[in-house]
């Protein structure tokens, strides 16, 4: 289990950010809309999300498709541990 009182408000803000949408399926976001919803630059987004990731918090894939069936790249989603994670810093 992930300790809470580690995790830095940075790290909290991105992962808030990966949780914004709820669907049946995981979200996956790209570095861009992460950036633009936390204003963090380039390769502080990229830091965090891959440490999240290592965590079990979030987690990657590529590959991946739009609705309209144009590919997409890759991207980062949260994991249950992650939600688990926020509603428990609420």
């Amino acid at each position: 289990m992930n300790d809470l009182t580690k995790m830095n408000p940075e790290h909290l803000k991105v992962l808030q950010s990966l949780n914004e949408i709820e669907y049946d399926e995981p979200l996956y976001y790209h570095f861009a809309s992460i950036m633009g919803d936390t204003r963090f630059d380039r390769a502080k987004v990229r830091r965090i999300v891959r440490h999240l990731a290592r965590k079990g918090l979030a987690k990657y894939a590529k590959g991946l498709w739009t609705d309209e069936g144009t590919p997409a790249g890759s991207g980062y989603a949260i994991t249950d541990e992650g939600k688990k994670l926020l509603e428990r810093s609420e």
